[in-house]
């Protein structure tokens, strides 16, 4: 049988996504590589961080590239090409 990971998740990410299959949310908000792994085993529809900054910026609430700026000065991590994937996907049309 096959196991979703979530054994080996930090509790607040496993917290995350039991409460997420337990109300069938329609998406979750992760940002940890493992725990998204371990949603999408489950079947659960995921986002970050990033999608949901993009989401936001299509939709006319924030700019997407001085969003992203002000959040590279936190201590969030991305690797700079889903920076880029991200500016790419949800650049203003």
């Amino acid at each position: 049988m096959a196991t979703s990971g979530l054994e080996k998740l930090h509790a607040g990410e496993q917290a995350t996504i039991v409460l997420a299959e337990s109300v069938k949310a329609d998406i979750v908000l992760l940002d940890e590589k493992a725990a998204r792994r371990a949603a999408a085993s489950l079947g659960l529809r995921v986002t970050g961080t990033l999608g949901v900054l993009g989401e936001a910026a299509t939709r006319g609430l924030v700019e997407l590239t001085p969003a992203i700026d002000r959040l590279r000065l936190t201590n969030f991590r991305s690797s700079p090409s889903l920076l880029k994937a991200t500016l790419g996907r949800f650049r203003p049309r």
